[in-house]
Order: structure tokens, then C-alpha cells, then sequence
């Protein structure tokens, strides 16, 4: 581990008739963090009746209330999506407690593979960073944000905001909104931004010289839209805490769902591009500042790229090390121990607003 997170008193909720498998599965986690320096306390664990939804909910109250532990391990008997997000709900927005949730199926099987993945996602979530990449610049705020439509309230839609805290980019700051308009274009990006600020401001002694913006989840017609609103709140948000000189920033649009595939030519034939290929020439844009970027290596068909728009660009970073830095934030999205399609504060904005909705 990079940097490994202090656990004082922890907890695992699981079905009464398999708590000495758990007890088992415990000390091979405890077992698998001691060996990336990450040091696990025995737990206490409390059998439950049942792994019905409303059991959970009971004892999740209870044991809040009756210890406050750093962490609460669930183990959960199906792949469910309600329980998950219901235990996810009550411990990220009701009462504001780390959370692991285990399938019974990887608790039975004891593997130790799991268990050191588990532990790198446990430390993560209490403070702590497995790996880092190399970025030089120091002062920069790189912050993610997506919205996502709530599949119960069809005209309420959750904007979060995921922005980086220190030089490392390591650490984060997250703010969920909720608006009304149905639209993939949040009004308040503006106050999440503030609030980002404020929290680097109080984090750092010192607010940062420059920032990054990746937008997700904006359709090709809503552009121009993006541009003139959510680049004009950014800058609205930044003027009141620098004044008028404001801060150097980059507005980039991010956008996963595209047509293009391309390939590289080989001895035997057409294969996918290695990860980090970067195409900006022939087939991009010549009157925008764009590129496609393949950040993942796939064993089956074709990889896809993802593509990135730079609409705003007032921190005039040459365009080979936006195209650099934008890979490396691909390798720090911690639930995965290789590359995702998107910078990792865009996949954890995509999380965030996934989990309220």
C-alpha cells in the first residue's frame, strides 16, 4: 500500500448460521492486509436472523448507535441489487459510516485473491491509497462530475461532484445535488464547486492554482448548452474565491457511448490498440481541440475508446500532457486494479450519483 488507513473497531453483520466461516474469512483478511501493511483489528461479529432487507436496516441502526465503528462489513447472502443499495443508501446518505458488502458465496470460498482485493478496497475506504501515478504539476484540482436520473422519480436527477484534495490526487471531496429538471445539465454544479474550493481552501492553506474538469454524460446537441452554462458557472464559482483574476482551468467533455473502433496493424492481421493509444489527427475534428483515447486492454472483441472534448481551455496545457495526464487518472480508480474507460474522479461522480439515484 501506498498509504495504509488506522482501523480502531470494525464489524461484520452476516446470517447467524454461518458465523464461523466468517470468523474464518476474517482472519484471511486480516491476513491478506498484513501483508500490504495494512492492519486489520479482530472485528465483532453480529449474527442476524435473517438477510432480509429490513434486518439489515435494524441492525445497521443498532450497531451505529450502540459503537460507532470505522467500518461495517455486510455479508450478503444473493447478489440482490436492492439489498446493496439499500445498505449503500443507509450508510452513505442516513448515517455516514464506511461500508463493505460481501457476497456469502466469497465469504464460503475463502480465497485469498478476494480477500486482498476486499482489504485494498477497506483501506480505500477509510482514508487509505494502495497505489499512486506521477503527476508534477502540484496545486491542481481535478474534479469529475455526472449526473444520473432516478429510475423511481422520473423527473428528479442527482448531479454529484467528485474533486481531488491533494497533490498525490489521492484523496477526495464528494457532494451530491439533487435537481428537478430531468435534464443531464445541473444548475448547481456551481455550488459543488464552491463547496470544493472551500474544502481545499480548509484541507490546504491555500486554494489551488489550477483546476480540471471532466464532464460526463453530456450528448452531442447538449455542448453548446454546457458551454454556455456550466463553463459560466465554473467561472461565476471560481471569481468569488479569487476575484477577478480567477483561476486557470480546463472544461473537458467526456463521452463513452460512441461508434468508433480502431485498430492497430500487426503480423497477424487487425488487433486492438495497446492501452493508452491516443488518436487526435485524421479522423478527430480539425476546428475543435479533441482526442480519442483506448485506456483498457480487452481480452474479447474490440476495445472502445473513449472520447474527450476540450470546450474551455484557459490553463493552456500542451495537448500531449492533457492526452498523459488523462491516462494516468484511468490507472486510480481503486475498485479495479487496472485501467477504466474513464479518469477515475468521473468514474467515482458516475458511482456517486448511480448510488443516490
Amino acid at each position: 500500500m501506498f498509504t495504509s488507513a488506522s482501523v480502531k473497531h470494525w464489524v461484520i453483520l452476516a446470517p447467524k448460521e454461518f458465523c464461523s466461516e466468517v470468523y474464518t474469512f476474517a482472519k484471511n483478511l486480516a491476513k491478506a492486509g498484513q501483508g500490504m501493511s495494512f492492519i486489520l483489528p479482530k472485528p465483532d461479529i453480529c449474527p442476524m436472523a435473517d438477510g432480509k432487507s429490513s434486518t439489515f436496516l435494524s441492525e445497521l441502526e443498532r450497531v451505529i448507535n450502540d459503537s460507532n465503528p470505522s467500518l461495517i462489513l455486510c455479508v450478503i447472502p444473493s447478489a440482490r441489487g436492492d439489498i446493496y443499495s439499500m445498505i449503500k443508501r443507509k450508510l452513505c446518505i442516513d448515517r455516514a459510516v464506511p461500508s463493505q458488502v460481501v457476497l456469502l458465496k466469497n465469504v464460503l470460498k475463502n480465497n485469498m485473491s478476494v480477500c486482498t482485493k476486499i482489504a485494498i478496497q477497506i483501506n480505500c475506504k477509510l482514508g487509505g491509497a494502495p497505489w499512486l501515478v506521477t503527476i508534477p504539476k502540484k496545486g491542481m484540482m481535478i474534479v469529475g462530475f455526472d449526473v444520473c436520473h432516478d429510475s423511481q422519480r422520473k423527473n428528479i436527477s442527482f448531479g454529484a461532484l467528485v474533486s481531488t484534495m491533494n497533490d498525490s490526487h489521492t484523496s477526495y471531496f464528494s457532494c451530491v445535488e439533487p435537481h428537478e429538471s430531468g435534464e443531464e445539465l445541473s444548475v448547481h454544479f456551481a455550488t459543488g464547486i464552491s463547496k470544493a474550493l472551500a474544502k481545499y481552501r480548509n484541507k490546504n492553506g491555500a486554494l489551488p492554482t489550477s483546476i480540471i474538469v471532466y464532464r460526463d454524460g453530456v450528448g452531442e446537441g447538449q455542448i453548446s448548452h454546457v458551454h454556455k452554462t456550466e463553463v459560466r458557472l465554473l467561472q461565476t464559482a471560481c471569481e468569488q474565491f479569487y476575484g477577478a483574476s480567477s483561476v486557470p482551468f480546463a472544461f473537458v467533455i467526456v463521452t463513452k457511448r460512441i461508434s468508433a473502433r480502431f485498430f492497430a496493424p500487426s503480423n497477424r492481421g487487425p488487433e486492438n490498440p495497446r492501452p493508452g493509444t491516443i488518436i487526435d489527427s485524421v479522423v478527430t475534428d480539425p476546428t475543435k481541440y479533441d482526442f480519442f483515447l483506448v485506456s483498457q486492454h480487452v481480452r474479447q472483441g474490440t476495445v472502445t475508446p473513449t472520447h474527450y472534448q476540450v470546450i474551455e481551455d484557459t490553463l493552456r496545457l500542451p495537448p500531449d500532457i492533457m492526452q498523459r495526464l488523462t491516462f494516468k487518472l484511468t490507472h486510480m480508480y481503486y475498485n479495479w486494479s487496472g485501467t477504466v474507460r474513464v479518469p477515475a474522479p468521473c468514474q467515482l461522480a458516475h458511482k456517486l450519483a448511480f448510488l443516490t439515484g
